[in-house]
């Protein structure tokens, strides 16, 4: 039975419950997958709770003296119904309950009071001071029995304080099992109504278990935590209350971490790598001790765990490969697969210990729209325990030893997400602290809300939460004007209602302030070209959705399930990287086209298209919308110039698009609204986009038009490359105003276009990344728009082109230094020399070849052989000068070729 139907199940008929009286609970701490509360009271102390465990049942109440009370009556026998495995199952009772005993009798129930457990039963009631059957009691759940267990632990850790944590409390050796934990915590009473809807699970509960003992044994003796090994590990996200980081990083990272649960124990690695590398010898060792804590049997390794084994045979540590067998203490695997999946989480609930490794970033590349958390094998493991792997890379693998660390500064997920909760509330401030904390709590709550499980209630509550500080919150104001730190409560609240607004209905409960443009009231039938042999490419709809306004897209069946994709939205930068923010990080939101009616809807809102992907033959492909409001677009040769000054250019939506044969530009609509002749424009660009294919023999038009889309922020530079081209408001100029362009040039743009002319074959990275693509800028510039080189930048004026020559060539002809201007040096001398039909030629050529070796050096030499072949000319001199390590056979091939007697770098040497 799913959680949520227990619950119902369990609260039938019952409005509230009396807690009022001489008797004081506990709190319960609930974890794993299983348990649930099913009263938790206003100081969010859980007094009541159930779960399975194998294929019984369990309830646990957080007094025995309940179990006595007239006023659970009801609530009881709700109990006793769901925790038979049949109808006319027996219910054992201890001595102590008469009135339990009684009022089941009363109700036709078989009872048997006895003082001791029987397997006779099938449900048994008792209070949590006696462990003595403990192991039957497991097995007896284990089996399908029912367990209604009650009692509090604050009087036993009073009596106890000196010898054993709370774990050792009797009670506990049984519930555990089922993640339900008494506590030593006093509980507040009072007579308390019942939720509507299954009580969320506590983000922090005092449990009294010190973790600082464990990690004293963990860390034992470690003192190189640089774990740097041939594998690239993932990010550990640690949220179970019993759950603890071993390894933390810089950013707050997790690169180790370890937990208990039940009776067992687990030390997570990033990395399977982690498990046999020397440097964390001596943690492994203290982690396979801590594991084996108490136990009898050795310690298993996975076959493919090979060199892990040798490493504790080395070590006389008495283990074996296999599988998974009962007889063991600890079990050692990587977490790729879940076929052990049950059988682990009984071995180390029932006192097994796991040692477990292994990265989730590569299952997440080969298995794209699959959600990490809730389907990477790992983590059908590891979830129960505490501890999930996600696909982020750790940024940095220098741990931090949390050993010497006071527990309060330690970060946890729980801990972290509790302060934040507060500080929104306004109940506590924004410590310095919780500020470092924040980019990591951010991240590991978006990845938390794409996990909507109500069947594992620890992730639905926390999903539960995060709902409540969005809603309760209005979303802050971002812009030019009112910017937002990256670790403040707002950028937090940006990103955050970003993500559930795309993943759940509670975005409709979202508080957002924009004037929004009305959408049509009649539904706009558009047809598009699906045939796609490029790249993905995107189709233009005209239209613009408003900011959460839900809108309906209704495509031909056949087309459903054919790698569509709808996107609102064009300003693809995340911009979680920068520290301050003007907009919101994430405001593009995409949906495959899985149905043949889809609804839609955008907390930022944004221009619609259609996403094709690489070889889709669709053809043409008529679609139906609602809800969009029109955005004024222009397209070159097909919409009259008439439509467009009369009506295009007024049409509400704020962002606007120009687009012609091989170039698309997005813009404010403000910046097009006063464009009396876009042919005029958009004829200029033609000619531009045709010179960028002729340099780069390339058949004009593209197969996919460029994209230039105009932010109020992007993810770096003034300009980047890419598809789209992002570049800032204030370069909106740079591509519409015609009469600046012929007059400055529009350097930028053609920058950025070169960038995506740029291939591996010829380029040397990172020595070319910023030199070769200014090829297209100052060939665009001199043979379209007539603006030569030396006006089109001041960095190529011809004073300052001979000082870098001549400072590259003093300083020794370093290769370091051979970047970006001075780079492009060498290949404007080349041009000026020659030219451009050699490299029109080259970049021919170059599209044909296959097999180019990686290395720089190689592809130096190839450049030079290729362009001495080109021209007839021996450039071997040219190039050494230029400090190209040109290899003795390339030498002697073009040795046969005569001097470049205008070589124009002999007057530097």
């Amino acid at each position: 039975m799913r959680p949520l139907e227990a619950f119902e199940v369990l609260v039938e008929g019952i409005i509230e419950l009396d807690f009022t009286g001489d008797c004081v609970p506990c709190d319960l701490l609930l974890t794993g997958d299983k348990s649930f509360p099913v009263l938790v009271n206003p100081r969010n102390q859980v007094l009541i709770s159930a779960s399975q465990y194998g294929e019984g049942r369990i309830v646990v109440i957080s007094h025995e003296g309940y179990l006595n009370s007239p006023k659970f009556s009801l609530f009881l026998q709700n109990v006793i119904g769901w925790l038979k495995p049949s109808p006319e199952a027996l219910v054992g009772i201890q001595e102590r309950f008469k009135f339990l005993e009684k009022i089941l009798s009363s109700n036709g129930i078989r009872t048997q009071s006895n003082a001791k457990f029987l397997d006779t039963f099938g449900v048994y009631c008792m209070d949590a001071y006696d462990d003595d059957q403990a192991e039957e009691l497991v097995m007896f759940m284990k089996k399908g029995g029912g367990l209604l267990i009650a009692g509090q632990a604050w009087w036993w850790a009073q009596q106890n304080k000196s010898t054993k944590d709370i774990l050792s409390f009797p009670g506990n050796k049984i519930t555990s099992l089922a993640g339900i934990h008494f506590t030593s915590n006093y509980a507040a009473t009072g007579v308390f109504s019942i939720s509507e809807k299954m009580p969320l699970i506590p983000l922090m509960v005092k449990h009294g278990i010190d973790t600082s003992k464990d990690l004293k044994i963990l860390l034992d003796g470690v003192t190189d935590f640089n774990i740097k090994t041939s594998g690239i590990p993932s990010a550990l996200f640690v949220h179970g209350p019993l759950a603890f980081s071993v390894g933390l990083n810089d950013s707050y990272q997790s690169l180790l971490a370890a937990a208990r649960y039940g009776k067992g124990r687990v030390v997570v690695t990033s990395h399977e790598a982690h498990l046999p590398c020397p440097q964390l010898k001596k943690f492994i060792f203290n982690a396979v001790s801590w594991l084996g804590t108490g136990k009898l049997g050795k310690v298993g390794v996975e076959p493919r765990l090979k060199a892990l084994y040798d490493l504790l045979i080395q070590e006389k540590i008495e283990c074996e490969l296999t599988e998974l067998v009962p007889s063991l203490s600890v079990y050692c695997c990587m977490s790729y697969s879940d076929h052990e999946a049950e059988q682990i989480h009984e071995f180390v609930a029932e006192g097994g210990g796991l040692l477990i490794g292994g990265q989730a970033w590569w299952w997440s590349y080969q298995n794209p729209g699959k959600n990490v958390i809730a389907e990477y094998p790992g983590n059908k493991i590891l979830n129960k325990f505490g501890i999930s792997i996600l696909y982020d890379t750790v940024s940095s693998t220098n741990c931090e030893s949390l050993f010497h660390c006071d527990e309060s500064t330690r970060y946890h997920f729980r801990k972290a997400l509790s302060q934040l909760h507060k500080h929104i509330g306004g109940k506590e401030e924004l410590g310095s602290q919780l500020s470092s904390w924040m980019e990591t709590l951010r991240k590991e709550c978006t990845e938390l809300v794409n996990v909507l499980d109500q069947d594992f209630p620890a992730f639905f509550s926390i999903h539960s939460q995060l709902v409540e500080i969005v809603s309760g919150s209005r979303i802050p104001r971002v812009d030019e004007k009112c910017p937002i730190h990256k670790d403040s409560k707002e950028a937090f609240l940006l990103s955050l209602s970003t993500k559930l607004y795309s993943s759940c209905p509670c975005g409709q409960t979202l508080k957002i302030s924009h004037i929004l443009p009305q959408p049509s009231l009649h539904p706009m039938n558009l047809q598009f070209n699906c045939t796609n042999t490029g790249p993905i490419v995107w189709r233009s709809t005209g239209l613009y959705i408003s900011p959460t306004t839900t809108s309906v897209v209704t495509f031909h069946p056949s087309v459903a399930g054919k790698g569509l994709q709808v996107q609102i939205g064009c300003h693809s930068d995340d911009l979680h990287n920068a520290q301050q923010l003007f907009r919101a990080p994430v405001v593009v939101q995409i949906f495959p086209v899985n149905q043949e009616k889809m609804v839609i809807s955008s907390l930022w809102g944004g221009l619609l298209y259609i996403i094709v992907p690489t070889d889709c033959l669709l053809g043409k492909v008529s679609i139906t919308i609602e809800g969009a409001v029109q955005a004024p677009y222009f397209i070159h040769g097909k919409t009259s110039q008439s439509d467009w000054l009369q009506t295009i250019r007024h049409y509400p939506a704020p962002w606007a698009e120009l687009a012609t044969e091989s170039i698309i530009f997005t813009v404010p609509s403000e910046s097009v609204r006063s464009i009396e002749n876009p042919v005029t424009l958009l004829s200029f660009w033609d000619k531009v986009m045709r010179g960028v294919c002729e340099l780069a023999a390339t058949p004009g038009p593209l197969q996919r038009q460029e994209r230039v889309v105009a932010d109020v922020q992007i993810s770096c530079g003034w300009m980047h490359s890419g598809y789209p081209i992002m570049c800032h408001l204030a370069s909106v100029k740079e591509m519409l105003d015609l009469n600046y362009i012929k007059a400055k040039g529009t350097w930028g743009v053609i920058h950025e276009l070169g960038h995506n002319q740029q291939r591996y074959g010829w380029e040397i990275p990172p020595h070319t990344t910023e030199a070769t693509c200014n090829l297209w800028s100052v060939y665009v510039h001199e043979e379209v728009i007539g603006i030569p080189r030396d006006k089109a930048h001041c960095a190529l004026h011809p004073k300052e082109r001979a000082k870098r020559i001549k400072k590259y060539m003093e300083n020794g002809r370093r290769l370091e230094e051979w970047e970006v201007w001075t780079c492009l040096e060498t290949y404007l001398q080349l041009q000026e020399g020659f030219g451009w039909k050699p490299f029109i030629q080259l970049f021919s050529d170059y599209q044909k070849m296959a097999n180019i070796r990686k290395d720089n050096s190689d592809k130096m030499n190839l450049w030079a052989k290729l362009f001495s072949e080109q021209v007839k000319r021996n450039l071997v001199p040219f190039f050494q000068a230029w400090g190209w390590p040109i290899k003795d056979k390339v030498s002697q091939k073009l040795s046969s070729f005569p001097d470049w007697e205008e070589n124009p770098v002999k007057g530097y040497i």
